[in-house]
């Protein structure tokens, strides 16, 4: 389980270049933090996630009111951080960063990150 959660956030500082956001307010600008992740049928909470990797797990993603973002990985990727912008299309927020562009579920509070099924949600603070 260690090994699939590593590369899925090794994956995602790659593919960040594709960071997607859902929005679905009218204005989605704010900061995000991670509370769980899914791989398939598997779910992990954040207090799951750090108990597996014995450090404290905290992963932000800021929507600024310039229409860019910042996704800070922290302790997980020695505070390794994606930045781009992000635009809100219908019920989707897209992140594009590095050319890439990913879109995002969001509910107004929530958005959810997915990458080929593995999903991470955010949850504004």
């Amino acid at each position: 389980m260690k090994k699939r959660v590593l590369t899925l956030m090794m994956a995602l500082v790659m593919i960040l270049g594709l960071v997607g956001c859902g929005g679905g307010g009218k204005n989605p600008a704010g900061t995000y933090n991670l509370t769980k992740m899914s791989f398939g049928e598997e779910e992990m909470d954040v207090e799951g996630l750090a108990a597996l990797f014995e450090v404290e797990i905290d992963v932000t993603l800021e929507l600024k009111e310039d229409k860019s973002f910042v996704l800070d990985f922290g302790v997980l990727q020695d505070g390794e951080t994606t930045s781009g912008t992000w635009k809100l299309d219908g019920k989707s927020l897209v992140l594009t960063a590095e050319g890439e562009e990913q879109a995002c579920t969001y509910d107004g509070k929530t958005i959810v990150l997915d990458v080929e099924g593995e999903k991470m949600t955010f949850e504004k603070q």
